[in-house]
C-alpha cells in the first residue's frame, strides 16, 4: 500500500540523516583510518577494432579501511566521496583528472572501500593519495595511499630478454666442445 511505501522512504532518509549526524558529530582533525587492505594490479582485455586486434591494459587501485572518531568510535554508514591525487618522488600532489570525484562503498560490517582504474598509457609509476570526504565537506578528514610501479620491460620485449636467456647458455655450450673427426 501507499502507507507501507511512505513508511519505507521516511525510514530510509531517517538513516540517512542518522549515518551524517554520526559522521558530522565528529571533527575532521579527530578523524582517523585504518587501513584494512590494498590492492593494486593491472587487468588486460582484448578488444577486436575493425582492422585488429589490440590488447587494452588497466591499472586496477582498491582500499579498503576503516574510520573511527577519536581513535576509539567507530564511523560506519558514513556519505563518504573520494578524491585521488598523484605524485612522482617527492614531487608535489596534482589532481589526477577523470579520478577527482570517486565513489566510496560502505559494507554492513562498518568498513568501505575506494576503487579506481585507469588506461596503463595515463598510469605513470608513483604514490596514488585517496583523499577521503564526509559528503559535502571540503576538507578531507583522512586518506590512503596506493603506489604503483611500471615495469622495465614487458610485453614483446620480455618475450624477447626470456628468448636470449635461454639460447645465450645453448651458444656457450656449443663453442665449447669441438666436432670430433
Amino acid at each position: 500500500s501507499s502507507e507501507t511505501m511512505i513508511r519505507g522512504v521516511l525510514l530510509v532518509a531517517l538513516a540517512a540523516f542518522l549515518a551524517s549526524a554520526e559522521a558530522g558529530a565528529c571533527a575532521a582533525s579527530d578523524v582517523s583510518i585504518v587501513q584494512e587492505g590494498m590492492y593494486t594490479d593491472m587487468t588486460s582485455q582484448w578488444v577486436q577494432t575493425r582492422n585488429k586486434l589490440e590488447e587494452a591494459k588497466m591499472a586496477v587501485f582498491t582500499a579498503q579501511f576503516s574510520l573511527k572518531c577519536k581513535g576509539d568510535k567507530p564511523i560506519s554508514a558514513a556519505a563518504l566521496t573520494a578524491k585521488v591525487v598523484y605524485r612522482s618522488g617527492s614531487e608535489a600532489y596534482k589532481a589526477k583528472p577523470g579520478i577527482t570525484d570517486v565513489a566510496v562503498l560502505a559494507s554492513k560490517s562498518g568498513s568501505y572501500q575506494v576503487s579506481f582504474a585507469l588506461p596503463e598509457d595515463e598510469t605513470p609509476a608513483g604514490e596514488y593519495k585517496a583523499e577521503i570526504f564526509f559528503a559535502g565537506e571540503k576538507a578531507p578528514v583522512a586518506s590512503i595511499s596506493l603506489f604503483h610501479s611500471v615495469p622495465l620491460i614487458s610485453g614483446r620485449h620480455m618475450e624477447m630478454l626470456g628468448l636470449f636467456a635461454l639460447t645465450a647458455p645453448l651458444y656457450y655450450v656449443s663453442n665449447q666442445f669441438a666436432v670430433s673427426a
